[in-house]
């Protein structure tokens, strides 16, 4: 016998048609969110696997997102060595003998950045620079700057000429936030543990190591760490995080690829300048992404202050509990058609940006 099955399917079709329909119509459910990548520093920036060296840590960052808006604008900025070697910069004694400025002379008809701490040797003592800041082409103005030998004022030549030296962090750190009494006590440590005292107390010793072979075998252990790299991944690094058995002490990170390119042989030397006199520790272990952000953040956190200008640039300082943060970035630019009152533009990109350890 047969059974009546029609009326039945009819209905189970009918149920379903209506189930199918009321879930196209309901509100899809958010997709989920991505991973996040526990490399990442921010949303633009990440951090590769570290490079072990004694005592030193250098973890390369590198640049995630599209080609930063000021990567063009800082293809064209000249660095203090190139500059100088191309006699478009000169640097002098003011007429007033001031121990913390000097004259620049920028004769370019490009830009010029110029880091703090960057060693400067001759005139009547010499000093290293005393902001990290852009100065504009065809622009002569004082600079801060502090002295880095106590014990001469006297010279020949008002001029200076570059060590193609960048001093070690914490003298960094000194010219950056502090005063110049803790400049040269810094530079007293240093000379003292490096065994390179002089009667005038110069830091140029010390500086000289950087390219005297002094530091060459720590040296070539980088070289050949960042020689196994990926090419994407060297052509996208923009700085360092920088720790001394296991604690950061220094991040380093720039606008673009290009300016980190003509400053990273400088900036090497001078973390390998730090190290050299820090006995590694077996159990050390590097710092984790985590511990790069914190540290970081402690700066970020702390009030903004203003440090020093330029026409080009503006110069800022964060002071955190444990670390500082130095920041320099283009100045908006003003519609060129009434720039007395056109509004100003959207912020323009950081070209630098230090963190360094209390």
């Amino acid at each position: 016998m047969r059974h009546a099955a029609g009326p039945v399917a009819v209905s189970l079709a009918v149920i379903t048609a209506a189930a199918t329909l009321a879930l196209a119509q309901s509100p899809k459910a958010p997709p989920p969110p991505p991973a996040k990548d526990p490399a990442a520093l921010s949303e633009h920036t990440a951090l590769l696997a570290p490079i072990q060296v004694d005592s030193l840590t250098l973890t390369p960052i590198v640049a995630t997102g599209p080609a930063a808006a000021g990567a063009a604008t800082d293809e064209q900025l000249l660095v203090l060595d190139e500059a100088m070697a191309a006699r478009q910069v000169k640097i002098r004694e003011i007429a007033d003998g001031n121990v913390n400025s000097l004259t620049f002379v920028n004769q370019a008809a490009h830009p010029v950045f110029v880091m703090a701490g960057e060693v400067i040797i001759g005139g009547k003592q010499d000093r290293i620079i005393g902001r990290n800041t852009v100065i504009p082409a065809n622009t002569t103005q004082e600079v801060p700057v502090y002295c880095v030998e106590h014990g001469r004022w006297t010279g020949e030549t008002k001029e200076f000429t570059t060590a193609r030296a960048l001093a070690h962090g914490r003298l960094r750190g000194q010219a950056s936030y502090a005063a110049q009494q803790d400049v040269w006590n810094e530079v007293a440590a240093k000379n003292k543990v490096r065994k390179t005292e002089t009667a005038s107390g110069t830091y140029r010793k010390v500086a000289q190591q950087q390219s005297d072979g002094t530091l060459a075998a720590m040296e070539k252990q980088v070289d050949a760490a960042l020689a196994k790299l990926p090419a994407a991944d060297r052509g996208r690094m923009i700085g360092y995080a920088v720790a001394l058995n296991g604690a950061v002490a220094t991040v380093d990170m720039f606008g673009s690829p290009a300016l980190f390119k003509k400053l990273e042989t400088k900036l090497v030397r001078s973390y390998l300048t730090e190290a050299v006199d820090i006995a590694a520790r077996k159990d050390a272990k590097p710092p984790t992404p985590a511990d790069v952000k914190s540290f970081m953040a402690d700066a970020d956190k702390a009030v903004e202050q203003k440090s020093y200008d330029t026409s080009a640039a503006e110069t800022v300082i964060n002071s955190g509990m444990h670390a500082s943060k130095a920041k320099v970035g283009y100045k908006p630019r003003k519609a060129a058609s009434d720039a007395a009152t056109a509004p100003a533009a959207a912020a323009e990109p950081t070209v630098y940006q230090n963190y360094q350890a209390k």
